[in-house]
């Protein structure tokens, strides 16, 4: 499969695309000084075909999961795309494979490092005030990590107490995931999430357009941990039990956690983050609401609670 010219511009601008179209005729010397432009970015004759190559990849697996010749996917795809702007690159990526596979298509959750926007890539829009505009405003979820250490506790209650409400209530026919693992522990994202903890978010992903999940791989930096988390997160895709495991999981989440409000059993800069984000996103025109669960705006006791 192969992307046309369109297929980019419905996501990058077109002076942008003509910049890095020409790279594939550059000298060394222009190379370098293009990739210079960018922030963490290593250009050859190649790159960019080789960018296309992965997005038209994903796009394929895209298209063959929508016409169920398979039920999910899971591209290994490089260079990876999560940080490619309309009309920038950064941090090893070119073209938004995710957002070209999505176009305009798909309701974006993310969570991510965020430290008031002095982590990479050091965006202002990475925070939880951002949440669309126009007809998309309240469709863009940013749920903002302003501290370290945060790990599947923290993972596992933002997606109970936000994100599948949200995603559950949207009801999407597809789920896309920038498959990105620099949050795993040992990595280089200063997170503690264990591939158990990938694995059992992709199950909750299951629920979600009749198990119809895209997975991209993107961020991971040590191999040897990228491997167990890419692992984790490709047999959940692939076992037939998920859903009853996940329903085990669920019961297992609200017996551990008992009266306990959950926002109180996690680290409190991470419950922070959470709540601020509910309530940007309640604040916008176009928020889903009516599953978002309620939030407990005072006490900040972190009681630790193991929701395994």
């Amino acid at each position: 499969m192969c992307l046309e010219e369109e297929d980019y511009l419905r996501v990058h601008l077109p002076g942008y695309m003509q910049i890095l179209n020409r790279t594939s005729c550059c000298c060394n010397d222009r190379l370098d000084d293009e990739a210079e432009q960018y922030k963490s970015i290593y250009l050859t004759n190649d790159t960019v075909e080789m960018a296309k190559l992965a997005a038209s990849s994903l796009c394929r697996l895209v298209d063959d999961v929508v016409r169920d010749k398979y039920d999910n996917g899971f591209a290994v795809i490089r260079p990876p795309g999560h940080h490619a702007e309309p009309g920038y690159a950064g941090g090893y990526c070119f073209i938004n494979n995710v957002a070209v596979a999505a176009s305009y298509a798909i309701e974006r959750l993310l969570i991510h490092r965020f430290d008031n926007g002095n982590f990479f890539p050091f965006s202002k829009d990475a925070g939880p005030r951002i949440a669309g505009n126009g007809d998309g405003e309240g469709r863009n979820v940013n749920v903002g990590w302003n501290d370290k250490r945060m790990g599947d506790d923290e993972y596992l209650v933002v997606f109970e107490k936000l994100l599948m409400p949200i995603a559950t209530e949207f009801d999407p026919d597809l789920v896309l995931v920038s498959a990105g693992f620099d949050a795993a522990k040992g990595d280089m994202g200063d997170c503690n999430v264990t591939p158990e903890c990938f694995s059992r978010l992709t199950r909750q992903l299951k629920t979600l357009a009749g198990g119809k999940v895209v997975c991209a791989l993107e961020g991971g930096y040590v191999r040897s941990i990228l491997c167990k988390c890419v692992e984790s997160v490709v047999l959940a895709l692939l076992d037939g039990a998920s859903d009853d495991k996940f329903k085990d999981e669920t019961k297992s989440f609200y017996k551990n956690l008992g009266d306990k409000e959950m926002l109180d059993c996690i680290d409190s800069s991470a419950a922070k983050s959470i709540r601020e984000t509910i309530l940007c996103t309640l604040n916008t025109g176009n928020a889903s609401k009516s599953r978002v669960n309620n939030v407990q705006t005072a006490g900040n006791g972190y009681e630790q609670c193991k929701f395994k």
